[in-house]
């Protein structure tokens, strides 16, 4: 895990990263303090790019794919920083040798097994006899919850209709012609080999659900979060575009722009925090309270509701039933709703505006002050409670500005600067 972070005002954007970086799995895994997420996305020009959640892209590290196309890039530049985006993308989906077609595959066949193998472990934890006594039966009646399951998978996700623009006329006849042979494969290993005969309607199913989850803008597959920050040749004030981008599927790349955290600075928003991967620290400080216990109190507030109302009624009985009635019918979500919305305009009138007032009116160096002791907060949170040190080492920190550009405020560096001037005497020569 990772945190990252952005603070802009019409001086600058500051960006800054830890160097925690987490290798192998839930069950084995090891974190290591020397993960660089913070780059330059052009040599000359005023544009950065941070990056978290997965370290590479299709098994190619993110800081080759950057450093190739920065050197690609050369002296070129774009009037706005979504062009600078668009770009990069465009260069990202023309390169086949980060991602060939056995890589596709592979990668789409990791995909659909995921989808595959947690429909089965959702049946498996409430009906774990079923698999413990595998009789016909009991087979049937697992193949049965399969369908339903997989039934409301597709309903859920064919509703949620936020398609990834690559693959917005992506049809389903194209999406069996590519991944039938894969499918063959998954419902030989996961189902055949182990005695379970799916029919073609429950293989359709399996192929509908997982094409919908394919197509959709989600954030639950392995992802890498790209921030992009930084001016175009026109913007006088600067910009923050993320995107999350996670394989290429039939030579289509998969990803899509987070549209509501994009921000522009501007006469009317002249201040922002935008904090990525780990929020919940920079969140407290800017809400003025931790999100979780806040979900909490809201559930609390709910569930207490509820229990107030059940003691009316039990007080009530049968002595005036239309009032039993009347007390029965109300809905009390509503009211929950219109308290939360209650509370957001207390922290938002409180803690969020008058923050966001004084971050706009910050210097280059407190801008980066600020983001460097942000994600040091986080750091220390982790360091000093019993969870996972998922967030440490060094605090990459720069600042991007119209007039000077991408300055390092902190940087680690693998090599001694020192020992290694050639180094800095090449860096623009190439």
């Amino acid at each position: 895990m990772t945190a990252v972070l952005g603070i802009l005002n019409k001086q600058a954007v500051a960006i800054a990263a830890d160097s925690a970086v987490t290798v192998g799995g839930p069950e084995n895994h090891k974190i290591f303090n020397r993960a660089n997420k913070v780059f330059t996305l052009s040599k000359r020009h005023p544009v950065g790019i941070m990056l978290y959640n997965s370290a590479s892209f299709m098994a190619t590290p993110w800081e080759i794919i950057i450093k190739i196309y920065r050197n690609k890039l050369g002296e070129r530049s774009f009037s706005t920083l979504k062009e600078y985006q668009t770009n990069f993308l465009k260069f990202l989906a023309s390169k086949n040798y980060f991602t060939n077609e056995e890589m596709q595959r592979n990668y789409f066949t990791s995909f659909a097994l995921n989808i595959v193998d947690s429909t089965i472990a959702d049946i498996r934890k409430n009906n774990r006899i079923l698999f413990e006594q595998p009789t016909e039966k009991n087979k049937q009646n697992i193949i049965s919850q399969i369908e339903h399951q997989l039934i409301s998978l597709k309903e859920n996700w064919q509703s949620l209709n936020k398609i990834c623009p690559e693959f917005d006329a992506y049809t389903f006849e194209n999406f069996k012609n590519y991944s039938n042979v894969i499918f063959d494969q998954i419902i030989e290993n996961r189902f055949t080999q182990n005695g379970f005969t799916l029919s073609d309607q429950i293989i359709e199913l399996f192929k509908e659900s997982i094409y919908y989850i394919l197509k959709s803008k989600e954030n639950i597959s392995n992802h890498t979060g790209l921030v992009f920050a930084g001016f175009g040749e026109d913007e006088i004030f600067p910009q923050l575009i993320p995107i999350n981008v996670s394989m290429v599927f039939d030579n289509k790349l998969r990803y899509f722009v987070d549209d509501q955290n994009c921000v522009s600075i501007s006469d009317n928003n002249s201040g922002a925090v935008m904090p990525f991967a780990q929020t919940d620290v920079i969140h407290t400080i800017l809400r003025g309270i931790d999100p979780d216990l806040n979900s909490t109190y809201l559930n609390n507030f709910g569930t207490l509701f509820d229990k107030y109302n059940e003691l009316l009624l039990k007080t009530i009985g049968d002595s005036n039933p239309l009032l039993f009635d009347q007390i029965k019918a109300i809905n009390t979500s509503k009211l929950i709703d219109e308290y939360a919305l209650m509370n957001q305009q207390i922290l938002r009138e409180n803690y969020i505006i008058p923050l966001i007032n004084a971050v706009s009116q910050l210097s280059k160096e407190d801008l980066a002050e600020m983001a460097e002791s942000l994600i040091y907060l986080t750091y220390l949170k982790r360091r000093i409670t019993n969870a996972e040190e998922s967030v440490g080492g060094p605090v990459d920190v720069a600042i991007i500005s119209k007039g000077d550009g991408f300055i390092w405020i902190k940087r680690k560096h693998y090599f001694k600067p020192e020992l290694n001037q050639f180094f800095f005497d090449n860096y623009f020569k190439i």
